[in-house]
């Protein structure tokens, strides 16, 4: 079972915004010879200046939301290297390192940025989520009850998602449920809990309470194709091929280059030899 992860980005992401000082990161444009004597003047007196290392956090932040998560992640050690001792830039270089499954250190910048800021609920989420992919669920869990101890925290629903995630990943349906439940309350429920509250539905032969989940996530979040997919897939289950048709098509439709949109081709395919 694929299962997504909330990380939180401290400059503050589930994948959500992050949101940096206002201002343009500084970027050097491609293709230039060589540059004149005050531009590299410039660049070397950027290069040791404290408040550089904000426009390159900003840089990171940019990098980091188009994917490209190697530069993103050199940009923030360069600001480390300017600034050194800043919780938020540990927690940033932990994200692009967990986001490339380099678990061992970014469990070492998140633990950095405990350090120097032991309130740090997002880089304590954070982590949390590194001790989850790494399988280790209790540890997980530890932090991200403590995250749950933060009643100011805004992203607690995340958390109450990635809670239920350590249980499900132990067998322990119930509990899983009970926190996917809370990580749904309007407004601005998880998506993904969605999706898990479903599947643990179908788990328990309940599949009208799958379909009426599937179909809230779907008028919650309409612009997400994932629901046309596990909608199809379930009208299959109940024998629906019709209604099961339209949604497995419009999942190509939406998403033509994609893993779900090649499982609908097949099980389209399989409806015609019926």
């Amino acid at each position: 079972m694929r299962t997504l992860i909330a990380l939180i980005v401290g400059l503050t992401i589930p994948l959500a915004t992050a949101c940096a000082s206002s201002g343009d990161a500084a970027t050097e444009q491609p293709g230039a010879a060589s540059a004149s004597s005050s531009d590299k003047a410039k660049k070397k007196n950027a290069t040791v200046d404290p408040l550089y290392s904000l426009t390159l956090m900003r840089q990171g932040s940019v990098l980091m939301q188009q994917g490209r998560v190697e530069d993103a992640l050199q940009s923030f050690q360069e600001a480390d290297r300017i600034a050194p001792g800043n919780a938020t830039i540990y927690n940033m270089i932990g994200l692009c390192e967990l986001r490339l499954g380099r678990y061992e250190n970014a469990l070492t910048s998140f633990d950095g940025a405990l350090r120097l800021v032991p309130g740090f609920t997002d880089a304590r989420n954070n982590r949390g989520a590194t001790y989850l992919a790494m399988g280790q669920y209790h540890l997980a869990e530890v932090d991200f009850m403590a995250v749950l101890g933060d009643s100011t925290y805004p992203h607690r629903k995340q958390a109450y998602y990635n809670v239920g995630l350590t249980y499900l990943q132990r067998s322990q349906f119930g509990a899983a449920e009970e926190n996917f439940r809370r990580a749904i309350i309007l407004p601005s429920p998880v998506f993904e809990a969605y999706l898990r509250l479903a599947e643990l539905a179908q788990r328990h032969g309940e599949l009208d309470l799958a379909e009426s989940l599937l179909e809230e996530a779907r008028l919650n979040f309409p612009e997400r194709p994932e629901v046309a997919f596990e909608m199809g897939k379930l009208l299959m289950l109940q024998g629906r091929d019709d209604e099961a048709r339209s949604y497995l098509e419009r999942v190509i439709e939406n998403a033509p280059g994609s893993e779900s949109a090649e499982t609908a081709r097949s099980l389209l395919e399989s409806f015609e030899s019926r």
